[in-house]
């Protein structure tokens, strides 16, 4: 016979393998969210870029109404303060050398690098003949996102290479 003393008893508890499980799934589902954070920031990043950069196109309208220059063929200076001027006056074809704004014109390229990580690329063609395109790239390939400003659809849009 057995007394009470010698009964054992069971107490309900978790495994060693199902903890295991669950922290393997808890591990899975936080790595999906990092991952899926990390792509809502690169898109807002991009949004910001595109938003900034479209900022300029009411600019480059009223300097070509305004007879004034947009730089072409050498990268902007993006700063608020100190950056090449949108509309410039300018005895250069290819750049606003010096840097002097024309006539009520004095927006600067913005800085666009340092939230998002763009950077400007040397605009192409003329303000004057309504071609004027400037564009600003992120990364590298495969993973290389350029935004592509045209004077001509009055649009800035994105591309990814």
């Amino acid at each position: 016979m057995m007394n009470k003393e010698n009964k054992i008893t069971f107490q309900k508890a978790f495994t060693l393998i199902e903890l295991l499980i669950v922290i393997a799934i808890i591990g899975i589902l936080s790595s999906v969210v990092l991952v899926s954070s990390r792509s809502g920031v690169d898109k807002a990043k991009t949004a910001s870029a595109i938003t900034t950069m479209s900022s300029l196109l009411p600019e480059l309208v009223t300097c070509a109404d305004d007879n004034g220059k947009a730089i072409r063929a050498a990268v902007p200076t993006g700063n608020s303060t100190t950056g090449t001027y949108v509309c410039c006056i300018s005895t250069s074809s290819d750049a606003c050398v010096p840097n002097t704004p024309a006539a009520g014109h004095f927006v600067r390229w913005p800085d666009i690098n340092t939230k998002t990580g763009y950077t400007y690329q040397a605009p192409t063609n003329t303000l004057s003949a309504g071609t004027y395109i400037f564009t600003a790239t992120k990364g590298a390939s495969p993973d290389l996102s350029t935004i592509t400003c045209s004077y001509a659809t009055n649009e800035c849009t994105e591309v990814k290479s």
